[in-house]
């Protein structure tokens, strides 16, 4: 009998490492870009928060003891006697009671319907907090053309709005100051532009000529003509009554 050797088929480990390391060096680099993940198509709208906040809320008393059995109509109390203020996180971590009735919200859930009444509050318009949490969860859960049109109808809302800063600044007398003052054209402002708000990261939105240009909204109307058109109307009115009560003097000293 013959016996055939057989063929030594292994491969040298550093050899093949070898190969391997030239072939990555002679293909080209493409970097991999991160996909974007909106997360307003998610069914839970509350994975919007943060997980390190969401935790911290789920963990409070404040959420235990008036929230974590709220619905659409009896959060509406809760907003109006306790959220004072807007605020996120404080440098020790407690989240504040607005962005806790924020995250009850992203919870429930509300159809737009009564989102709606939650925007104009049958045209009283009276809490305005309640409106600023409206808008930040119109603007966290709704798609890029909506998000416009709302905003339009409440982009001449001057009203003051209190915020809380997350670390206090120092006067003359270092005395610390916890809030600023702010206004409701601002917060729409920021809810816009801004990449986060009250610690919460905004979805993405799509730029709003595009959707002029695909007739899915209407162009930003800027107010300021109107309101310098309404001062100088004032201001000639007021002449005309200093014009016309020096008439009048004049008239008078004359008799």
């Amino acid at each position: 009998m013959t016996l055939i050797a057989k063929q030594d088929t292994s491969v040298d480990p550093k050899q093949k490492a070898q190969t391997s390391a030239a072939a990555a060096a002679a293909a080209p680099y493409y970097k991999k870009q991160a996909k974007y993940h909106d997360k307003r198509t998610t069914t839970n709208k509350a994975h919007l928060v943060d997980t390190i906040i969401r935790h911290r809320i789920l963990d409070s008393i404040f959420y235990k003891q008036h929230l974590y059995l709220a619905n659409e109509a009896t959060i509406l109390q809760v907003i109006t006697k306790h959220v004072h203020y807007i605020g996120g996180v404080d440098s020790m971590g407690r989240p504040s009671p607005f962005i806790q009735c924020l995250f009850r919200l992203l919870e429930l859930n509300p159809s737009k319907e009564i989102v709606h009444v939650y925007l104009h509050q049958l045209e009283f318009n009276e809490f305005k907090y309640l409106l600023a949490l409206s808008l930040l969860f119109v603007r966290l859960t709704y798609p890029s053309e909506e998000v416009y049109s709302i905003f339009d109808e409440f982009a001449q809302d001057y009203r003051k709005l209190r915020y809380k800063m997350k670390v206090p600044d120092f006067d003359e007398n270092k005395l610390a100051i916890f809030y600023k003052i702010g206004y409701m054209d601002e917060f729409l402002d920021d809810l816009l532009t801004k990449e986060r708000v009250v610690d919460l990261l905004l979805p993405r939105l799509t730029l709003r000529n595009t959707l002029v240009e695909q007739a899915l909204a209407v162009p930003r109307k800027y107010y300021v003509d109107e309101t310098l058109a309404k001062q100088e109307d004032d201001l000639s009115s007021e002449e005309d009554e200093i014009e016309g009560a020096d008439e009048e003097e004049k008239d008078e000293k004359e008799v």
